[in-house]
């Protein structure tokens, strides 16, 4: 049997990449072995995100009152909040199961491996293809320290509620401060501990401070410059900032970055080294002919939105389209209280339009007046970047992309009607401010 394509791996990229290519008149075939939807839909992002909406939600019982709203005995079943996100998750993946079968995609639920050039060795027979796709995902990597085998990674943490008591977080990049919202905001005393000079060392110095405030005050403890040296069931022991041992009890959660999936991905039978991130050019080729890598298991950024985007560039470079997607600009986005959105490179900026989003009549309704926007711009006043803090910003964060990918000036954002009340609103006014101009601004 002979493919078009054949996509090993059934995440963001491999979906994405069987879905284009079969609208684009290829013969695919897709062979997962795991879940339909990979690591994002049933490990990471979807879950992620119905759990802190729900602990969002009880969160909010704060506000109520002044709202207007009373209500005694509220309780945070996790039961119930596990089994809403399973179903929600169910209920994508197959939605995705149903659009590769509509689009005529043959699916193979089995574990593939290249095995040689133009073949997949997959369900115990070998399939040729005159294009393979490595799309094999990545997995939670484990610290190795004396005990690790003894913490959660985020698979597990997603899998089933963790034992009520303290938690006590290792790493404090966005899986590390995603999962500490969720926790504190169910009333469990969180401790994160980091081995950077800060949370989010990927963001700004601004933006990981105010995020480390907010969450400070809702009783979440951040060990920054800190290094783990042992894991015990019920806590960690770690080398603090100033040289001091320290220990930091309850159940210990892992989130210390990802590693790709590619010891058993073949790639030796076609002279591509095994193991480690795949190196591509940037039509997601390797040296290998015909042999294509996007996700996770490929080198750079490990995003599920820009796996998507360097799927669709694969296929459409198989078509003979070359590239169809812009990947120099990835919105990057954090789900905390407050969110947090950056757009394009802001270190690029020379000039800066700001505003606050107290001064933003949808924000203060949300009750989120302590978030902004900021906007940077080029001498020329086209837009290179953007900051987002707040309520709501992760939606926003759509215009200031386009903007940025389309070359656009922070007067011709300005110049465009933005409804109200919105919170996207604000954009303009923060690119009005490049000018001096911003109406609610003194």
């Amino acid at each position: 049997m002979r493919f078009d394509l054949a996509v090993i791996g059934g995440g963001p990229a491999g979906y994405t990449a069987a879905v284009r290519a079969a609208k684009r008149g290829m013969t695919v075939l897709l062979a997962e072995g795991g879940e339909t939807g990979g690591t994002c839909l049933n490990r990471g992002c979807i879950p992620t995100k119905c759990l802190l909406r729900s602990s969002e939600l009880f969160a909010s019982r704060a506000e109520w009152e002044n709202l207007g709203v009373r209500a005694e005995n509220v309780c945070f079943d996790e039961t119930a909040v596990y089994a809403r996100k399973d179903e929600t998750v169910a209920g994508l993946r197959g939605g995705i199961e149903t659009l590769l079968k509509s689009c005529s995609v043959t699916t193979v639920k089995a574990y593939a491996r290249i095995a040689g050039e133009g073949k997949i060795a997959v369900d115990g027979e070998t399939v040729e293809a005159a294009n393979i796709l490595v799309a094999t995902g990545s997995r939670p990597a484990t610290l190795p320290v004396r005990g690790g085998e003894l913490a959660l990674d985020s698979d597990g943490v997603l899998a089933a509620p963790v034992p009520e008591g303290d938690v006590v977080i290792i790493g404090g990049g966005v899986v590390g401060c995603e999962l500490a919202c969720y926790f504190a905001d169910t009333g469990r005393k969180v401790t994160v501990v980091e081995a950077a000079e800060r949370i989010l060392p990927m963001f700004s110095k601004d933006i990981a401070v105010r995020l480390a405030s907010a969450l400070g005050k809702r009783g979440v403890t951040f060990e920054c410059a800190a290094r783990v040296t042992e894991i015990f069931r019920d806590g960690v022991a770690y080398i603090a900032r100033n040289g001091e041992e320290k220990r930091a009890r309850g159940a210990v959660i892992v989130a210390a970055g990802r590693r790709a999936n590619t010891e058993n991905a073949g790639l030796e039978t076609v002279g591509l080294p095994a193991g480690g991130k795949i190196v591509t050019d940037g039509f997601m080729r390797t040296a290998a002919r015909g042999v294509y890598a996007a996700g996770d298991a490929r080198e750079g950024v490990q995003l599920a939105h820009y796996a998507a985007a360097c799927a669709v560039n694969a296929v459409e470079n198989m078509c003979g389209t070359q590239e169809y997607i812009d990947l120099s600009v990835v919105p990057s986005l954090v789900y905390t209280d407050p969110e947090i959105a950056v757009v394009g490179d802001p270190t690029v900026g020379v000039k800066t339009g700001r505003f606050m989003l107290g001064a933003n009549g949808k924000s203060v309704i949300n009750g989120s007046n302590g978030g902004f926007i900021r906007v940077f711009c080029d001498f020329d006043g086209k837009i290179v970047g953007a900051e987002l803090m707040g309520r709501g910003v992760t939606e926003t964060a759509g215009e200031l992309a386009l903007a940025v990918k389309c070359g656009l000036t922070a007067r011709q954002v300005a110049e465009t009607v933005h409804a109200h009340p919105t919170v996207y609103e604000s954009v303009a006014e923060a690119c009005e401010d490049i000018y001096g101009l911003a109406t609610h601004k003194k």
